[in-house]
């Protein structure tokens, strides 16, 4: 590494080194040549010293060629000067653009800048630390609730199995409705418990179970599926402006699952009289766009700016007759994410709109 300096101590040295260079140039372009001037000791006077002191130090050239050798070493020392300051600020910008702390080969010389990188570089540490504190938070988490959801599934098995069995028989009329009541709510803890095991699974397989499939067979699956969920709910309509049946590498479940309870959310939040749900699928550069629009409902702003977690949900009320998990649009920002896109939400014409977008790998 350099010598440290402060930026005081640069400018001082900055303007002492022009201050030395003009001396120079003055000696060695103008005085030197003048004394080299070959005189006859004899002529020399006092009439000759005043005259050659009045021709040569005092003409007005000599006065332009100092002037002009003052402001170009001024220039140039400045510029030097500029240089390391920009060189030195770039590599503190471009290290402060990172997360994590970044190694260079350029070495620092002002004490500011220095400074300035060691703090760029402890607080990149701590940002380190938190994201994999976090990370391991969440990780924990998302085992836990698998580890959860897969204990669960065998009670509620039993539970849903005996209910079922149950309404085969012979029961008076409130005992049956009670059964009935066991029934429904196995088969719904049953439904948010498999989405629970779906969306922990994204986190182990998420980019090594990419498989190549053709566009056109993609859609072709994923309308199949959403022509079923949305039949007596919504009215579908379908614009698919893809031409080419270009190759993509997805996880085919996944996008299904993730349109599809998109989907599900357009039928549930909609409060249209006549639901008419529209499906846009588009290729835009490298990222293939599927478009949901709905009439009759809006995203809250929470959404729309990308606060989309685990068991969030728009419905604050946890009684609401409609199932809305929290899940649903978590595990389809998550898919969004493992094939390198993202998933928008807007409020647009009387309506919402979830775009989910995902890369052509």
């Amino acid at each position: 590494m350099g010598k440290i300096k402060s930026y005081k101590k640069l400018v001082t040295t900055t303007a002492l080194k022009i201050f030395l260079e003009f001396l120079i140039c003055i000696f060695i372009l103008y005085l030197i040549p003048l004394l080299t001037v070959s005189i006859d000791i004899k002529l020399i006077n006092i009439e000759f010293l005043n005259k050659v002191t009045k021709t040569v130090f005092f003409n007005i050239f000599s006065w332009i060629y100092i002037s002009i050798t003052f402001i170009v070493i001024v220039s140039l020392n400045i510029l030097k000067l500029l240089k390391i300051i920009k060189r030195e600020m770039n590599f503190v910008y471009n290290q402060s653009l990172w997360l994590s702390p970044q190694r260079n080969n350029k070495k620092l010389t002002l004490k500011e800048f220095v400074e300035t990188s060691n703090h760029i570089d402890n607080m990149q540490k701590k940002i380190q630390n938190m994201i994999e504190e976090e990370k391991k938070q969440k990780e924990e988490l998302i085992f836990k609730v698998s580890a959860a959801s897969h204990d669960l599934k065998t009670p509620l098995t039993i539970i849903k199995g005996n209910s079922e069995l149950l309404l085969n028989m012979q029961f008076d009329q409130n005992q049956r409705q009670n059964i009935l009541d066991i029934y429904n709510a196995s088969n719904k803890l049953e439904k948010y418990i498999n989405l629970l095991i779906n969306y922990s699974k994204t986190f182990y397989n998420d980019k090594n179970d990419l498989k190549e499939y053709y566009i056109n067979d993609v859609i072709e699956s994923i309308l199949q599926e959403g022509f079923f969920i949305t039949e007596k709910r919504a009215k579908l309509k379908v614009v698919n402006s893809i031409k080419d049946n270009i190759k993509i590498n997805l996880n085919l479940n996944y996008i299904i699952r993730a349109i599809l309870n998109i989907l599900d959310n357009a039928c549930n939040y909609s409060t249209a009289k006549e639901k008419i749900i529209e499906f846009k699928i588009e290729n835009v550069n490298d990222y293939i766009i599927f478009s949901i629009w709905n009439n009759g409902s809006q995203f809250s702003n929470e959404i729309i700016n990308g606060s989309i977690e685990l068991f969030h949900s728009q419905n604050k009320n946890r009684n609401s007759k409609n199932e809305h998990y929290g899940i649903g649009l978590a595990f389809a920002k998550r898919v969004a994410e493992i094939h390198n896109g993202e998933l928008n939400f807007l409020n647009i014409r009387d309506g919402a709109q979830a775009v989910l977008k995902i890369a052509i790998l």
